[in-house]
């Protein structure tokens, strides 16, 4: 009997061990951005304007072989006052709110250079519209047939009322009145070229906005990708009640257009805040990543603040740092030998290949501060930028 029962306890152990063994085979948390990170070659990885900020760069390969960005931008210098004698709020990079456009550029190679293309998506300026200003934050994704940009769009909202207006300037308020309007939309296409031409199917309602109940203020930074299971998932940026600093949220969609219905919240705690996510799902380490800015001073997620930062998921609902959470602090290796600090490394994308694996890393970047500087012509180093770090073969 104590021979039988000694077997049944050791088959159990060796079951038990195989089980977790299989389980650690099917879902691997190995992924490294720091030893995949290429030097950035200045002749071809930095996409910059001289009459244009350029932000939010995101970047898939077309029918026809070529690279094609989609990505934001607006003018440089001061805004005009005629019309509207509160519109120095928007000067400079500040012009984000209210005058970005999203672009678009192409190349021959994945790393650049890229070359502007045309105009894709600019406020309408319908009154009545939920995207009458700014258009930004765009990601491009392909699923079945068609190429599907996200983006955030915005209004004006003059009845916004505040909880404690007396410790507010006048510029905050109206800065907030256009800022908090923001939500998500989505244009598609059979064809890239389609979609620049503006021959594109565009939904007229948002398909993400805060629901006043979990979320409030904004839906921004919108990020989709299909899981296993065959769904869509996006996160986004929203705030959550009587929280300060920003948070993630997690909805998902049987539809790439949605709608999308609200499943989880991600990090909602100040030490964990974060924006700009980009996530994709790797078919290889059967989970789903996200690179992220890290908008926290308390090195729980990275070492520094503005540094890009890795969150990891196996179900795409519930999320935590990756094994390995730095991807890049703010700075950039650049082929010549140097190393320049940055003031910005901001929304970073993840191009993978079709099994999910990344093989270029793109964000927007600034050496300087760029709020500091609104003359018409900035020097490079008050100026912003897209930059691509290719990356070694996993």
């Amino acid at each position: 009997m104590n021979i039988l029962r000694s077997f049944i306890v050791n088959r159990i152990i060796v079951l038990g061990f195989m089980f977790f063994s299989a389980s650690s085979c099917l879902s691997q948390d190995n992924l490294d951005f720091q030893q995949l990170i290429k030097e950035v070659d200045s002749s071809s990885g930095i996409f910059y304007s001289q009459d244009y900020y350029t932000w939010c760069s995101t970047v898939i390969k077309g029918e026809d072989g070529k690279y094609y960005m989609f990505y934001s931008r607006w003018a440089h210098g001061k805004r005009s006052v005629e019309t509207d004698s509160m519109n120095y709020i928007f000067n400079g990079f500040r012009g984000w709110n209210k005058y970005s456009e999203i672009a678009s550029a192409v190349s021959d190679k994945l790393e650049g250079p890229y070359k502007y293309v045309a105009t894709v998506l600019k406020g309408d300026e319908d009154p009545n519209s939920w995207q009458r200003f700014t258009k930004h934050n765009p990601q491009i994704r392909k699923f079945g047939e068609y190429y599907y940009l996200y983006y955030t769009g915005n209004t004006y909202d003059s009845s916004l009322q505040f909880s404690d207006e007396s410790k507010m300037t006048k510029d905050w308020k109206e800065w907030l009145r256009y800022n908090c309007t923001q939500k998500v939309g989505v244009i598609k296409a059979k064809t890239i070229a389609d979609l620049i031409k503006g021959n594109y199917q565009k939904c007229e309602q948002p398909i993400m906005w805060p629901d006043n109940k979990n979320t409030f203020e904004v839906a921004t930074n919108p990020t989709v990708t299909q899981g296993p299971d065959g769904k869509y998932y996006m996160m986004y940026k929203s705030r959550k009640p009587n929280v300060g600093h920003m948070t993630f949220w997690m909805a998902k969609s049987d539809k790439p257009d949605g709608p999308f219905t609200m499943a989880s919240e991600v990090f909602t705690s100040a030490d964990m805040a974060c924006e700009d996510p980009c996530m994709w799902y790797d078919k290889k380490r059967k989970r789903f990543y996200a690179a992220v800015k890290n908008y926290s001073n308390s090195n729980k997620l990275v070492s520094q603040f503005g540094a890009l930062a890795l969150i990891t998921s196996v179900d795409g609902l519930q999320w935590k740092p990756a094994a390995h959470p730095l991807i890049s602090l703010r700075e950039m290796k650049m082929k010549d030998g140097r190393k320049i600090q940055l003031a910005n490394l901001e929304r970073p994308f993840v191009v993978t290949d079709k099994n999910g694996q990344p093989v270029a890393l793109f964000a927007a970047a600034a050496i300087n501060n760029p709020a500091k500087d609104d003359t018409d012509h900035p020097a490079f180093e008050s100026n912003t930028f897209n930059v691509c770090f290719r990356l070694k073969e996993d």
